[in-house]
């Protein structure tokens, strides 16, 4: 020991030989500090390990220079499986006491055996892992992590005693208490350790640690009773006196064999048969609760799975939808450049059938601009194909596909800028008129009047509203295409209204209309020919029949 004044030597003097201070206090504090290092020394040696830690801590309080202490302390620690807390100790102590200190050796022990030391350090963050688990209500992992800590570390208490807690918290309690006496042996009187023995005992009624002495006693009271033999002092002697035997018979050997049987057969039945049909119930139960658990958590899973899957269904089907509608507009752009090469190769009756089978509403930018240029161009290509076609029809009497081709001219001019325009609604109306179909007769004569009024006069007798409902009662030839007229002048009217022309006199014999269509007087025999198709060269009579 040295002086804390001037760190000289001291004796046994209460006085500082160096700077004569006054160091009574300072060595009774020593002397207390190694009172306590003996009593912790003491509680050691029976495996009172709480009770030594708490004594050493108490002496290294006095005196944090006491070595002995520390290094106690760190064994302590060390047994009970707190290898760090023992690690810090030694280490203190190695720096206060850096020769002639047992704490070298322990480091060394320690430190040397790398394997130990990664147990220790796996321990530590298992255990660790396991109080989050059980904080986090996850009991199933805090066992699993709790028995690899011992198995890692056999030495750590704390790892004992909250596995044991938590087999406390599932009625568990022989498995509880298997842990706890283990960590009994470790540290005997561990506060902790015997308190949740004690919770054991008052849960299932058997006594945890009842000690030897007590059964003895018990054994030796239970020997005088059942041993059948009188015993009393007479005097200093001790007599014993047996007490008397009478021979039983066999009957009655027998009777207590049978009496026996059915004692045994009773407790069999009352106590050992309840007892296992109650244990294989709650084991049932239990396994019956865990495949439920499983069941729920599996039915959980799968219905998230199928949500999954089904988004994923509908990310493909939006994607096979988004594919085909790309192709549509791909092989649409692509029957667009056709036609575009169709046009510009010279075929222009072709690019105008082509394009009549495509949508605007299919394309856009460039390509709805392209598709509106080859529609432009192609349109007068379109009106005069048709156009000529229905006229031909029409001049054969074939109204239904006059009517046909001639809605499909005049769609193809919707802005009317071809100069037959109106022969073609002219001869459409006409059309669906000797079709009967007044309707669409009206609605293109009201077209007529509508675009052309300087020729509405040429229609308007043939509106159903005007009209008696006699067809032959009205009958117009349309320029010679087809119809003979009753009313010559009628025709002549209608033909002169279809070009918007005047007639030119051919002669006596007839009239030449700009159409090139030759209409005869009306004062020929019906025989004579009326009019002459340009087209076809044939003439007609005034009843509209061939003249052969």
């Amino acid at each position: 020991m040295r002086c804390i004044y001037c760190n000289t030597p001291l004796g046994q003097s209460d006085f500082c030989t160096g700077c004569g201070a006054d160091i009574s206090i300072q060595k009774r504090i020593s002397r207390i500090s190694n009172l306590l290092y003996n009593e912790g020394l003491e509680k050691a040696r029976i495996r009172d390990m709480e009770g030594a830690i708490t004594c050493l801590k108490r002496s290294l309080k006095f005196s944090k220079e006491n070595t002995d202490a520390r290094n106690l302390l760190g064994l302590c620690y060390y047994e009970t499986g707190e290898a760090v807390s023992a690690l810090c100790e030694w280490v203190i102590s190695k720096n206060l006491q850096g020769e002639d200190n047992l704490a070298d050796y322990y480091l060394d022990q320690i430190q040397n055996n790398k394997n130990k030391l990664d147990q220790i350090n796996q321990s530590i963050r298992k255990y660790n892992q396991s109080v989050l688990y059980c904080r986090e209500d996850n009991e199933d992992m805090a066992i699993i992590q709790l028995k690899k800590v011992i198995s890692h570390n056999p030495k750590l208490v704390k790892a004992y005693q909250l596995l044991a807690l938590l087999y406390m918290k599932r009625q568990e309690y022989d498995r509880s208490r298997r842990l706890l006496r283990k960590a009994v042996q470790i540290d005997a009187t561990n506060t902790t350790t015997l308190r949740y023995l004690q919770e054991i005992e008052n849960a299932t009624g058997k006594g945890a640690g009842r000690g030897r002495l007590h059964k003895r006693k018990e054994e030796e009271t239970d020997d005088t009773k059942v041993s059948g033999t009188l015993r009393y002092l007479s005097g200093n002697e001790m007599i014993i006196q047996p007490t008397t035997f009478r021979d039983s018979s066999t009957i009655a050997t027998f009777i207590n064999i049978i009496l026996g049987i059915l004692l045994g057969g009773a407790i069999v039945w009352f106590l050992i048969v309840p007892a296992n049909r109650q244990s294989v119930n709650d084991e049932a139960n239990r396994q019956v609760t865990e495949a439920n658990a499983k069941l729920a958590t599996a039915q959980v899973e799968a219905e998230e799975l199928q949500e999954e899957i089904d988004g994923y269904i509908e990310q493909v089907a939006e994607a096979e939808e988004e594919r085909d509608v790309a192709l549509a507009k791909v092989e649409s752009y692509d029957e667009l450049l056709s036609i575009a090469e169709q046009y510009v190769s010279g075929d222009e009756s072709g690019a105008a059938d082509a394009i009549l089978a495509l949508s605007p509403d299919a394309y856009e930018g460039n390509a709805l601009s392209l598709y509106e240029s080859l529609s432009s161009a192609v349109s007068a290509s379109l009106f005069s194909k048709y156009y000529t076609s229905g006229t031909t029809a029409y001049v054969q009497k074939d109204y239904q596909t006059a009517a046909e081709d001639l809605a499909k001219a005049v769609e193809a001019d919707p802005d009317r800028e071809q100069s037959n325009h109106y022969n073609a609604l002219l001869y459409l109306g006409m059309a669906y008129y000797y079709l009967g179909d007044r309707d669409s007769a009206d609605e293109i004569f009201n077209l007529i009047i509508e675009y052309y009024p300087s020729n509405a006069s040429v229609v308007e007798a043939y509106i159903s509203s005007s009209s008696s409902g006699d067809t032959t009662s009205n009958t117009l030839d349309l320029s010679g295409l087809g119809d003979a007229a009753t009313d010559v002048t009628a025709e002549t009217d209608a033909s002169s209204s279809d070009t918007g022309t005047d007639t030119t006199d051919t002669g006596t014999d007839g009239t030449t209309s700009d159409d090139g269509i030759t209409i005869y007087d009306d004062s020929s025999s019906s025989a004579e020919a009326v009019w002459t198709d340009p087209t076809t060269g044939l003439q007609y009579d005034a009843n509209g029949n061939v003249i052969e």
